[in-house]
């Protein structure tokens, strides 16, 4: 059983039908969490929820009816974890703050810092920013997966 952990794109992608990525992130769901699945653990950090889940998708029911299906199967099947985001915080806001060159959001650099922890709470990270990540994967022997990568190849 893996712990993968998810960003906003795979959200939005997952509960909006108009996103480019939405068939591949109902494709990914279904053969990473589905029925059949291996019972993998969804991990989502908290800053991930407040970027996917804001004002827009509060306002749509179906997209609402999606995500209370969606959690109440996982939740249920005890394979849903959301992970806290208070250590990395301050790191990252200073980061943010400081450094110029590397333009990304909070969400992004708390997420990076979780993935360059010394000891990572998941093997795999699914993202559809595969640059904004690939790096702190690499450094930390975390298998990122994005819409490009065959099924075949997740190693589940």
């Amino acid at each position: 059983m893996a712990r993968v952990c998810v960003d906003a794109g795979f959200l939005i992608g997952l509960f909006d039908p108009s996103d480019a990525h939405h068939h591949s992130a109902k494709d990914q769901f279904e053969l990473i969490f589905g029925e059949d699945s291996g019972r993998h653990t969804l991990l989502i950090p908290w800053p991930t929820l407040y970027e996917s889940l804001g004002t827009r998708f509060a306002r749509d029911p179906a997209k609402v009816a999606s995500l209370g299906r969606t959690w109440q199967y996982l939740d249920k099947a005890e394979r849903l974890v959301l992970l806290d985001d208070a250590p990395y915080r301050e790191e990252s806001l200073a980061a943010q703050i400081e450094e110029s060159r590397r333009r990304l959001s909070l969400v992004d650099r708390v997420l990076r810092a979780m993935i360059l922890e010394d000891e990572p709470r998941f093997e795999f990270f699914l993202t559809y920013n595969r640059g904004d990540f690939i790096d702190a994967c690499r450094g930390s022997g975390i298998l990122l997966l994005d819409s490009n990568l065959a099924p075949e190849d997740y190693g589940f």
